[in-house]
């Protein structure tokens, strides 16, 4: 059946996008964990960009771009630690700079969502800002984590910064044209979606539910591990690079623990495992999700 557009400037076929994202902030409510982290990829147009924006928080520091010293200053000026999250609609910008300025700050965002630490060797006399972990959500084109993808996979950027692949059907893109034909669209931004990260809770999960868990982390590892090659014709391979499950199925465990706790759940259920099989299907990077 063809996606149904509401009347707010939102289509419908992008809920499943959103409702990653929103599950996402709520990780920040799970007691012992680290807030996940997402970069959604999708091309220039897919409404990467607005999504990301739509999100509204207290604890969220929404930013155009992001330098080392610029994440230093946030995070030592945040004593409270109330700064949960860092949203950038378009992560491209970050990326563009020069090599040095680039990895310094992609070191940065690895040891501020890993630990919450951050460093800056500029001449001040502090150079190490502590702060609790934080996330960040945000976006870029294919091509651009195709370039930067095997630096990333070194870097272990890749299991601190879950990719989320998604494409437009052929049926999605000509209900899209149709809806801005008829007004239902247009180049606002989409309706704000408000999430309060405020309290800290720890849902139960079972043996039942933790075996699944790690089943499915056995497959977003295999994703997590994928990358391109091309043979002597210039045909495109894949292949797995080895990635250890622990992580992956403690991010896994951490997003079913967050999305029951965005339904008022105190334990994880099916549902929130349903949740997570969905989440795993948008990180193949070989087979981005189709909407």
């Amino acid at each position: 059946m063809a996606p149904q557009l509401d009347s707010r400037n939102f289509p419908v076929l992008l809920e499943s996008i959103q409702d990653i994202l929103c599950t996402t902030l709520y990780t920040a409510c799970v007691g012992r964990a680290v807030p996940v982290s997402l970069l959604l990829v999708s091309d220039s147009g897919s409404a990467k960009s607005k999504l990301v924006k739509a999100l509204t928080c207290e604890n969220i520091h929404m930013t155009d771009s992001i330098s080392s010293a610029g994440l230093f200053d946030l995070m030592a000026k945040d004593a409270q630690n109330k700064v949960r999250w860092i949203t950038m609609q378009d992560f491209n910008p970050t990326l563009s700079r020069r090599p040095g300025t680039v990895n310094s700050t992609v070191a940065n965002l690895l040891t501020l969502t890993m630990d919450g630490t951050c460093r800056v060797d500029d001449g001040r006399q502090q150079k190490v800002a502590v702060h609790n972990p934080v996330g960040l959500i945000t976006a870029m084109t294919p091509e651009m984590f195709q370039r930067q993808g095997r630096k990333w996979f070194a870097l272990g950027l890749s299991r601190r910064i879950i990719p989320v692949f998604y494409e437009y059907s052929a049926n999605a893109v000509r209900e899209m044209l149709r809806a801005v034909r008829e007004g239902k669209i247009s180049g606002s931004d989409f309706p704000s979606v408000h999430v309060d990260i405020s309290k800290t809770l720890e849902p139960e999960v079972g043996e039942s539910e933790s075996a699944q868990i790690e089943t499915l982390g056995v497959m977003f590892s295999t994703n997590l591990g994928l990358a391109r090659s091309k043979n002597s014709d210039g045909q495109v391979k894949w292949f797995v690079r080895k990635i250890l499950p622990i992580s992956p199925t403690v991010v896994l465990r951490t997003l079913a623990q967050a999305n029951a706790i965005r339904h008022k759940r105190n334990h994880v259920s099916n549902e929130d495992l349903q949740f997570v099989a969905n989440f795993v299907d948008f990180t193949n990077v070989s087979r981005p999700k189709v909407i």
